[in-house]
């Protein structure tokens, strides 16, 4: 039985992979990253005494941006395609079990995207290293964390895939992506706030989005600050939690919507 469902899970993950190296917006995508990675070399010229700065924060911020909209683009799609293509029905007819399905799916999106990071994250290092920009164990620990947060909206994006529109969809993303980055300063202005209804309404934004400054640590890699332990567990337990219930709502949602 588990062999039936690894090799399920196989068989899908790796269709989500073949059909999205065929797709030019990703190579166009992924290309144009890596456009603007290098050209942070001659914006770091620009910059007087922060050329460093300048090529680093330029990677960090291509390596976020770029993967929310490599994850807008492929979530949008990936249970909206089968479905117009009746490819669901197929699938599904068969000993295929909709949990199976969307977990698939789900596998497949994260290969897209380390595929995509891998080259991104590639292309960044060897412009540091072109630049003789110090490399250290906290730039590496920043990419990791950065690639969780991909994960972690691959499957929020499949949550809100199986139940909402592609334009909701994105919506929802990319609010999602902001106000977690932004969680800490919600936090502040709730404590500051008069109005009691909008205190209440920030505290509930606050408890209810995750947390994503948590997995941020882009800031003691540009100023080599130390990254404490407790820190790296939070972060960890932020991720594994919030995909956890992001997967499962989607399941339970997936299951219960009607298609066959």
């Amino acid at each position: 039985m588990k062999n039936v469902f690894r090799s399920q899970l196989r068989a899908m993950a790796i269709n989500v992979w073949l059909e999205a190296i065929r797709d030019r917006f990703l190579y166009i995508l992924t290309g144009s990253g890596i456009v603007v990675l290098l050209s942070s070399l001659i914006l770091g010229r620009m910059a007087v005494g922060g050329q460093e700065r300048v090529i680093q924060n330029t990677g960090f911020w291509v390596m976020g941006i770029w993967g929310l909209l490599a994850v807008i683009y492929l979530g949008s799609n990936i249970v909206r395609q089968e479905i117009e293509r009746h490819t669901v029905y197929l699938v599904l007819s068969r000993p295929v079990n909709r949990p199976t399905f969307l977990l698939g799916k789900f596998i497949g999106m994260v290969l897209v995207l380390f595929s995509a990071f891998c080259l991104l994250a590639t292309a960044w290092l060897a412009v540091m290293q072109f630049k003789a920009v110090p490399l250290t164990s906290r730039h590496f620990w920043a990419l990791i964390f950065i690639f969780g947060e991909w994960i972690l909206l691959s499957a929020f994006s499949l949550f809100f895939a199986s139940f909402t529109s592609p334009l909701l969809h994105n919506f929802f993303l990319v609010g999602i992506t902001f106000l977690g980055h932004w969680s800490n300063d919600l936090r502040l202005f709730a404590e500051n706030a008069d109005t009691i209804w909008i205190k209440n309404l920030l505290k509930a934004i606050y408890y209810i989005l995750p947390n994503l400054e948590a997995l941020n640590f882009r800031e003691a890699a540009l100023y080599n600050e130390i990254i404490s332990s407790a820190l790296m567990i939070e972060a960890a337990g932020v991720l594994i939690c919030w995909i956890s219930a992001a997967l499962i709502a989607a399941n339970i949602i997936f299951v219960r919507r009607k298609l066959l």
